[in-house]
Formats: structure tokens, C-alpha cells, sequence
């Protein structure tokens, strides 16, 4: 029991060894200064998207807050003023007054295409934000995307990700070879 707790143990440590002599040998192949920086550029990039993305939804959500309480005002309003109106029908009905029965409803008739149109903008102007949204979601991806490009093939640096357990491998095969 004990011979193979000792077993286990140098096995671990000679595991560790290769594992640092590893990384000693891929920290050894970039200055460090260099690695750093690169490290430090990514960041800075990151936190530049991730601002970009929160003023993107506190903007949105303002945008939606602004238009809800402007649409329940309206909409306040416009009851109002159709509950007057009809108040009012009762009271011209019962004077016969028929020329203001007849402009009530000619104004009714015209706030109604207004609200009509109204819903109409605003649809369109919601269905408009969310393409708006979706085309910024897609661009952002897309952004991304030629980031995570240029990481690994092109200019800009080393990989967001890193190598993986299977460049590794390939890595230690390759060199004791």
C-alpha cells in the first residue's frame, strides 16, 4: 500500500516536471514583455466590446422606456378624450344639436386615423428596432468572428482562445523526436 502511494507520488512529480518544463520551452519562444503585451491589447479590446455592448442595451432599454410611457400617455388621452366625447353625444342628443353631433364625430373620425396611424408608426418603428438589434447582434458576431480570425492567422496576435490539449500533444511528440 504504501509502495504504490510512493509510485503515485513520482509519477505526479515527473508528470509536473514535463508539464513545467512544457511551458517553460512555449514561455521561451515569445519575451515575456511581448506576451504581456499582447495579453493587455486583448483585454483592452475586450472591455471595449463589452462597453460597446452595455451602452448598446441601456440605449435600447431608454429607447423602449421612452416609447412606453409616451404610448401610455396617448393612449391616457385619447381616452379621455373619447369618454368626453361621448358624454357629450348624450348631451347634444338630448338639446338636438346635430351640426356639433355631426363635427364630434368628424373629429373622433380624424383622432381615429391619427391613433391608426400612430399604432402604424410605432409597429413599424418597434419591427425597425429590432432589425436594428438583429443587425447590430449579426455585426457584432461578425466582428468577432474577423477578430478571432486575425488571433490566429493574421497581424494582430496570438489566438483568444489558445492552443488547445491536442496542439500540446502534437507539440511534445514533436519534440522528442
Amino acid at each position: 500500500m504504501r509502495h504504490m502511494q510512493l509510485t503515485k507520488k513520482i509519477d505526479a512529480m515527473k508528470q509536473y516536471q514535463e508539464e513545467v518544463e512544457q511551458l517553460n520551452e512555449v514561455a521561451h519562444q515569445k519575451p515575456h514583455s511581448q506576451l504581456i503585451a499582447n495579453i493587455q491589447k486583448e483585454n483592452r479590446h475586450l472591455r471595449e466590446i463589452q462597453q460597446e455592448n452595455r451602452e448598446l442595451r441601456a440605449a435600447l432599454e431608454e429607447h423602449q422606456s421612452a416609447l412606453e410611457l409616451i404610448m401610455s400617455k396617448y393612449r391616457q388621452h385619447t381616452t379621455e378624450k373619447m369618454y368626453k366625447s361621448r358624454i357629450n353625444f348624450l348631451a347634444l342628443q338630448d338639446h338636438n344639436y346635430n351640426d356639433v353631433i355631426t363635427k364630434q364625430a368628424e373629429k373622433i373620425q380624424e383622432m381615429a386615423a391619427v391613433m391608426e396611424y400612430a399604432a402604424f408608426i410605432d409597429e413599424a418603428h418597434n419591427n425597425q428596432s429590432s432589425e436594428d438589434m438583429s443587425k447590430l447582434k449579426i455585426e457584432n458576431q461578425g466582428l468577432r468572428e474577423l477578430l478571432e480570425i486575425s488571433c490566429k492567422f493574421g497581424s494582430y496576435g496570438k489566438a483568444l482562445s489558445g492552443p488547445t490539449t491536442e496542439d500540446k500533444i502534437v507539440q511534445t511528440e514533436a519534440s522528442y523526436t
